[in-house]
């Protein structure tokens, strides 16, 4: 489901615009301030609707800060309506600029088409959680920070993740995850390997909840 986190600081806005948002199908986080809306962060956005007038800060650095380790776009919503205030906002790196009042149908369609373009883009990006792995750059992240895995601890996870859902057998994981770059590997070694990768992305490797064990056969990427 298509996360969005709303900032917005004026309650009677904030609800009419979730209200309208949850209409269509998203799922919302509704944040009231800089310090809620870093905690929405964590559950990693599809998209932001970020007002500046904040009561803890200005959203505008809020967007600086967050561009240093976050692609996720974003949509100022505010009364700010001058040239200046806009090409400020551009500059902050929004993706796009509503000034109020504002009309909700066109607010969602400037929605749809930002996550459509932004899906297009990044098709090769999976989300999960705090979780997000960019196939293409072969990049890993867990709460916005980047995570360093090993040639194999990458090829397991992307295994893993372009087969989530299903059962994997210990023979299954061998022979796709080793059998073209190593010959000699036994079932101790895949052991040792996910015990490694859940020490990487589990907060509890006792109990995962992305890698599970499916005792007597092998192992499951957990969804959702």
């Amino acid at each position: 489901m298509t996360r969005i986190l709303l900032i917005e600081d004026d309650v009677m806005l904030n609800q009419g615009i979730a209200y309208a948002l949850k209409k269509e199908g998203y799922l919302v986080y509704e944040a009231y301030s800089l310090e809620q809306a870093w905690m929405g962060v964590n559950e990693v956005p599809s998209l932001i609707l970020l007002d500046i007038n904040l009561p803890d800060g200005d959203g505008r650095k809020f967007l600086r800060e967050l561009r240093a380790k976050n692609p996720v776009p974003v949509i100022f919503l505010t009364a700010r309506d001058s040239e200046k205030d806009m090409l400020a906002g551009y500059d902050a790196g929004c993706d796009d600029y509503i000034t109020k009042p504002f009309s909700i149908p066109v607010l969602l369609r400037k929605i749809q088409s930002l996550l459509r373009r932004t899906h297009s883009q990044n098709s090769e990006l999976y989300y999960q959680g705090d979780l997000v792995y960019d196939f293409g750059g072969k990049v890993l992240t867990i709460s916005g920070e980047p995570v360093k895995l090993t040639a194999t601890e990458t090829r397991l996870l992307e295994y893993f993740l372009r087969n989530r859902g299903q059962v994997l057998t210990r023979e299954q994981i061998l022979e796709k995850v080793w059998d073209h770059y190593e010959n000699f590997v036994d079932e101790k070694t895949l052991n040792v390997n996910v015990r490694r990768l859940r020490e990487k992305i589990e907060k509890d490797p006792r109990n995962p909840m992305y890698i599970g064990t499916v005792f007597g056969f092998g192992y499951k990427w957990k969804e959702g």
